[in-house]
């Protein structure tokens, strides 16, 4: 079984005595061991660049004639380009992958099943998806010292559906403390958030959009349409925006580090990813965890989004014994389940990364809150990228949306029609 996988990603890797993460590595290669055993075949990894700057190379090398890859681990970007160009295996074509079980994340099935065609896998089977997930940490020790006489208990607020924007941004506001007694707030100070002044660039901000429960697309009678621009979503960036460049308690940095700057203890909130635990090993202080605050009480749930260097694993369409890719994905898949996601969160996270029985609840909670859009997975490259738009808060939203409105709706047109004429032809 030939896996094409790009370096940067690591759903289909081999030991590396090198990385802090090398048991979790460990575990990925025994479950292949244990899938290959089990099935007759030989895993035979094919390592290719391909982030953000490698995506010529990849794509090429992906679909280049001659090649006969079984299946791609890719980087989360392009696989929406292989499937508008057809070369992408509709993966509901067989009995395997067997998408009802949990091992697969099911709003990955539900917002992108288009024509009865599925291109796109995530779930259990790469553990980026996992490692990627945006997250909120807080100083437990710096949280103590100034909330103690409030009893405020950010684990039950989280468990009680009361962690919102709003929560969020009065504890920041009420945490900095004038360390140099010059009145302003700068670097030094204590405080309550870091925030990049420029945060153009940074793709992790568009994880506030799904969990501030906002939509890029919904599903209406199995087509796709434009849901995101609402009175909803501009007063959710509003107050984004708030917390970001208004509020007392947040410091706006140009070379904003967010891990490290927390490290140093003088930060209450920060907004990383679950594997940025690796580096608070070196924090002095303790730490928790926290999924990224909903919008409101009456949102339903909290959502979690992947960053964009997280896998997803895909089949090409030029696969020929399609029994045995099949079979492959499931079993490895389930063999995740089972082994790496609980080496994962039970050693590494739950284990090394945090403290306390309170922070395992919520590394659960996070797991079970990743989330899927069709408009998410098709933005960048194929709908005028319109889930960038969280990324410069500085701006008018309605004036931006309003401008492009006519763009983002014919690209998707043709997105779906594209998508229409290749489903015809599988």
């Amino acid at each position: 079984v030939t896996v094409l996988v790009y370096k940067e990603g690591t759903s289909m890797i081999l030991p590396d005595e090198d990385n802090p993460l090398n048991l979790v590595h460990n575990t990925v290669y025994m479950r292949n061991v244990a899938v290959e055993e089990r099935l007759g075949i030989e895993f035979e990894p094919i390592y290719c660049d391909g982030g953000w700057n490698y995506q010529t190379e990849f794509i090429s090398k992906a679909t280049l004639a001659g090649e006969n890859y079984d299946l791609i681990a890719s980087y989360s970007l392009w696989p929406q380009v292989l499937a508008v160009q057809g070369h992408l295996y509709n993966l509901k074509n067989q009995i395997y992958p067997n998408l009802d079980q949990p091992w697969w994340n099911q709003t990955i099935r539900d917002e992108l099943t288009l024509f009865d065609t599925l291109y796109y896998l995530a779930g259990d089977i790469a553990i980026t998806e996992v490692a990627d997930g945006n997250c909120m940490f807080f100083n437990k020790d710096l949280f103590t010292e100034l909330y103690q006489t409030q009893e405020i208990d950010l684990y039950g607020m989280v468990s009680d559906q009361k962690w919102t924007i709003d929560e969020l941004h009065k504890l920041v506001s009420n945490a900095w403390i004038d360390e140099n007694s010059d009145g302003v707030i700068s670097d030094g100070d204590t405080v309550g958030f870091c925030a990049k002044q420029n945060t153009a660039s940074d793709g992790s901000m568009d994880a506030w959009i799904p969990a501030m429960g906002i939509r890029l697309t919904t599903m209406v009678d199995g087509y796709p349409e434009l849901t995101f621009y609402n009175e909803h979503t501009v007063e959710a960036y509003e107050k984004l925006k708030t917390l970001h460049l208004g509020n007392p308690g947040t410091l706006v940095e140009t070379n904003h580090n967010s891990v490290a700057d927390f490290i140093a203890g003088n930060q209450l909130f920060t907004r990383g990813f679950i594997h940025s635990g690796q580096e608070l090993r070196a924090m002095n202080d303790d730490y928790g965890i926290l999924p990224l605050p909903k919008f409101d009480e009456e949102q339903e749930e909290y959502r979690t989004l992947s960053s964009n260097l997280s896998s997803l694993v895909v089949g090409l369409s030029t696969v020929t014994d399609l029994e045995m890719v099949g079979s492959t994905l499931e079993l490895m898949a389930a063999e995740s389940y089972k082994q790496v996601t609980p080496a994962f969160f039970d050693i590494v996270l739950k284990g090394k990364y945090s403290d306390a029985p309170q922070d395992a609840e919520m590394y659960d909670l996070i797991l079970n809150s990743f989330t899927y859009n069709f408009g998410f997975c098709f933005s960048t490259k194929s709908i005028e990228g319109i889930g960038s738009l969280f990324r410069v808060l500085s701006d008018d939203l309605s004036q931006r949306y309003e401008s492009n409105k006519i763009k983002y709706q014919t690209a998707l047109d043709a997105l779906v029609d594209k998508l229409d004429e290749i489903s015809f032809m599988q």
